[in-house]
């Protein structure tokens, strides 16, 4: 009788612990549509968020990398990347980013012309001047950037390149180029 009661408290608190870890258990994580947009509210350029809605700086580029890949490893075990090239993007472009460094984002520009007889129309019956294989109904239109790191903004004006301000990685596309005003002849650079 004592091996039975014995037996019956053994198989009583195995039970018990099992149905504590599975309530001690994370809810799963949803899953976000746009998982850039979720990575850069988690792990913001500028450093981590705290509690009190405040900012406060990586304390250096591998910081903000960790983080990203926290992030990036929690959505992999809810099961959010039906794609493992998205997830390996995610640390490349975390690790080829201003982020906790001392550096600037820098763009290039490369302003093509569209000979679209009948510009603005919302119809592509052009071509670009710098790549002929790209239909165009305006010059905007024709627009080609690339984005590199520069240890700072000399080093990235002195080859005609533009410093975006608030840098970030060289995976997102470059903000529109800048605009010249005819009457000050001075560049901006606004990002979206």
């Amino acid at each position: 009788m004592r091996r039975a009661t014995a037996l019956l408290v053994i198989v009583g608190c195995l039970a018990l612990s099992s149905s504590a870890e599975a309530k001690g258990r994370p809810a799963p994580m949803p899953c976000p549509t746009d998982v850039a947009a979720a990575v850069a509210a988690m792990c913001p350029c500028a450093g981590k968020m705290l509690p009190d809605t405040s900012v406060q700086p990586w304390r250096n580029h591998g910081q903000y990398v960790s983080c990203v890949v926290h992030y990036r490893n929690a959505l992999r075990k809810a099961g959010c990347f039906t794609d493992d090239s998205v997830r390996r993007t995610l640390a490349r472009c975390a690790a080829r980013s201003t982020c906790g460094k001392d550096t600037v984002l820098c763009c290039h520009y490369d302003l093509g012309t569209c000979n679209d007889p009948m510009p603005g129309d919302t119809v592509a019956a052009g071509t670009c001047g710098n790549d002929p294989t790209v239909a165009c109904d305006t010059s905007a239109d024709c627009t080609k950037s690339t984005a590199r790191i520069a240890h700072d903004a000399d080093a990235c004006t002195v080859d005609g390149g533009v410093v975006v301000v608030g840098g970030g990685s060289v995976c997102a596309p470059c903000p529109p180029p800048p605009t010249t005003t005819p009457t000050t002849s001075t560049t901006t650079t606004t990002v979206p």
